[in-house]
C-alpha cells in the first residue's frame, strides 16, 4: 500500500512516516499543498494523511480539491490534529474520511493496521450476480469491475429474461436497474423475487441491490418497500459498487453458514449419535404428531417397543465396544426394513422404537415377525442376537404418545416372560 504524507512539521512527518513503515506502507512525504499535487499526478496512493493546517490555512480547501480529481475522489484521507478537534463536521462534510488526533497515534495506528491488511489482501470474493442493465455502455464497465474482483456475471437486458433467468439458475445476488428495456421494469422483478421466496417459503432471501439515476427520496423508499437491500445512484463509482456488492454476498454467504449451522445443531438435537437413528426427543415429538393425524382421520398406527435380549452380556463379556457394534448393526437392520413414512427411534439404552404409520395391527404383526428372523440371522461378529418385541395399535384409550408406548412396553415384557426372541400384540 502506497501512502502520501502531508504536513508543514518535519517532526510530525516523521512520526507518521515511521507509524505508516510499521505496517508495511510506502510513504512519499511533503510539506505543502503545490508538491502533493505534483506526486499525485505521477502515483497512485490508497491512502493520503493530510495535517489540519497546510502552510497558512486549513486542510479543508485542499481536501475538497482532492475528492474533485479522479484520481483521487474514493481514496481515504485522514487527517491528522494536533489538537481534539470540535468541529469534525466541518472538515468530514468536505472529503476527510477519518480524524485523529496527534496525541493519540495508536488509534491512527490501529486504523492503519486496518485499512493495510484490507488493501493488501489478495482475496478475491466469489458469487454469481444476476445483473440486469440495458444500457451496454454502463453493463461493459460494471461487468467487468465486477469480473476482476471475481464475480461471475450475468448480464440480462430486460425484466422478462431477468426473471426466467432467476426462476431456473441459482444466483448469490441480483442487480437491476429500475428503468429497463420491455415491459417489465426493476421494480416490477424486486416484486417478482419476493413473491416468488414468500411462496416457496426460502429460508434466506436473496440479496437484491437497485441502480437507478433517479436519486430522490421517494423512489429510494419505494425500491425498500419493494424489498432491495441496497441502493447506487448512478454514475456509478466502481469504489462504492463493489463495497456494497461485496457487503451483501458477504452477508448471504455469512447467514448460509449458519443456515446450515443451525440444521445441524437441528439434527444433532434428534439424533442418537451412536446408531444415527433418531432418539427419544424427536420420537416423542414426531410421534405425537402422527397420532394426532390419527386421531383426526382414522388412521391405524401402530407401535412396536423392540428391547435387545440379554444385552448386558454383550458389554460384560465382549466389551463395550462390541456392544456398541451389535446397537449399530440391529439400528441398521431396523432402519433398512421399515417404509420411508415410519419412524425407527434408539428410546435408550438397548430399547428401540417403530412406529408404523398407516398400517393395521395384523400387517404391523407380520412385518414385525420378519423383522425377528431377520435379527435372529444377523451375527455380528458371529455373535447370535434376538430381541423381544413388544407391538401395540393406537385406540381412543390410549389418548397420547404415553398411552401407546405403555401399552407396547407392556408387551415386551410378556414377550420376555414368553422366552424372548418373539413378538407380542396386544
Amino acid at each position: 500500500m502506497n501512502a502520501l504524507v502531508i504536513d508543514p512539521s518535519s517532526s510530525a512527518r516523521m512520526i507518521t512516516n515511521m507509524t505508516l513503515a510499521s505496517h508495511g506502507v510506502f510513504t512519499d512525504s511533503v510539506s505543502c499543498e503545490k508538491e502533493a499535487i505534483s506526486l499525485i499526478k505521477q502515483n497512485n496512493y490508497q491512502l493520503i494523511c493530510v495535517a489540519r493546517t497546510l502552510e497558512t490555512r486549513d486542510c479543508r480547501r485542499f481536501c475538497s480539491k482532492l475528492r474533485l480529481n479522479q484520481s483521487t475522489q474514493s481514496t481515504p484521507i485522514v487527517m491528522l490534529s494536533a489538537s481534539d478537534e470540535h468541529e469534525p463536521e466541518s472538515f468530514m462534510a468536505l472529503g476527510i474520511t477519518e480524524i485523529f488526533s496527534k496525541k493519540d497515534i495508536s488509534a491512527f495506528s490501529d486504523y492503519v493496521d486496518s485499512l493495510s491488511k484490507t488493501t493488501n489482501s489478495n482475496f478475491l470474493y466469489v458469487g454469481r450476480i444476476l445483473y440486469v442493465e440495458d444500457a451496454m455502455s454502463v453493463a461493459k464497465l460494471t461487468i467487468s469491475v465486477l469480473n476482476e474482483h471475481g464475480y461471475e456475471v450475468s448480464h440480462i437486458t430486460t425484466g422478462e429474461e431477468a426473471i426466467e433467468l432467476y426462476n431456473n439458475e441459482y444466483f448469490d445476488l441480483v442487480m437491476t436497474d429500475i428503468i429497463l428495456a420491455g415491459k417489465l421494469s426493476g421494480t416490477a422483478i424486486v416484486r417478482h423475487i419476493r413473491d416468488r421466496e414468500k411462496k416457496h417459503k426460502t429460508p434466506i432471501p436473496i440479496p437484491i441491490l437497485a441502480m437507478s439515476s433517479f436519486d430522490d427520496a421517494s423512489r429510494k423508499l419505494a425500491l425498500f418497500q419493494a424489498g432491495v437491500n441496497g441502493y447506487v445512484p448512478k454514475p456509478i463509482m466502481s469504489e462504492e459498487l463493489l463495497a456494497r456488492v461485496d457487503s451483501l454476498i458477504l452477508n448471504q454467504q455469512l447467514f448460509k453458514k449458519l443456515e446450515v449451522q443451525r440444521q445441524r445443531l437441528e439434527e444433532l438435537a434428534m439424533t442418537d449419535q451412536l446408531t444415527g437413528l433418531y432418539n427419544r426427543h424427536y420420537l416423542l415429538d414426531a410421534a405425537s404428531k402422527r397420532i394426532s393425524a390419527a386421531t383426526r382421520h382414522d388412521i391405524d398406527i401402530c407401535m412396536v417397543v423392540v428391547d435387545i435380549d440379554f444385552f448386558k452380556s454383550f458389554n460384560d463379556e465382549h466389551g463395550h465396544a462390541m456392544g456398541d457394534l451389535v446397537l449399530t448393526k440391529v439400528a441398521e437392520l431396523l432402519s433398512s426394513h421399515v417404509r420411508n413414512n415410519d419412524i425407527v427411534a434408539r428410546f435408550g439404552g438397548e430399547e428401540f422404537v417403530i412406529l408404523y404409520d398407516h398400517c393395521p395391527l395384523t400387517q404391523a404383526v407380520k412385518k414385525t415377525e420378519v423383522l425377528r428372523k431377520t435379527l435372529e440371522q444377523l451375527k455380528p461378529e458371529g455373535l447370535t442376537v434376538t430381541a423381544s418385541f413388544g407391538l401395540a395399535q393406537f385406540n381412543q384409550q390410549d389418548k397420547d404418545f404415553h398411552g401407546l408406548f405403555s401399552r407396547a412396553d407392556e408387551a415386551v415384557y410378556q414377550a420376555k416372560e414368553n422366552g424372548r426372541n418373539c413378538v407380542v400384540s396386544v
